[in-house]
């Protein structure tokens, strides 16, 4: 992976500005929102939660694939993954049509 996503504001940053940042003592927060990052998986679920109850659709995409995988401390719930990308894509997320692609070609 190159790039991870910022769960403070939900903007991917490559790996390339992650060390930019860090090299301006921008340590601990997100270069675009300037929020602190979670400490632990409640404040980083905590901080998805409130982006998917605005109608997020990257935020329900990402919670999604952690519900997928069971990420996050979450436990693996399909049905709930299912919900989450499929609200995602009708929201407008690609990603989230691309995870309901896939999760139907392999039948999960």
């Amino acid at each position: 992976h190159h790039s991870k996503t910022n769960v403070c504001c939900m903007k991917s940053i490559c790996n390339g500005c992650i060390l930019a940042a860090h090299r301006r003592g921008m340590n601990g927060r997100c270069p675009f929102c300037r929020t602190p990052f979670p400490a632990d998986d409640p404040s980083t679920l905590a901080m998805i939660q409130k982006r998917v109850s605005k109608g997020d659709a990257v935020a329900n995409s990402f919670l999604g694939e952690q519900y997928f995988h069971g990420f996050l401390g979450l436990a693996k719930d399909l049905p709930r993954a299912n919900e989450l990308l499929t609200e995602a894509a009708e929201l407008g997320s690609l990603d989230a049509h691309y995870q309901l692609g896939v999760v139907h070609y392999l039948g999960v």
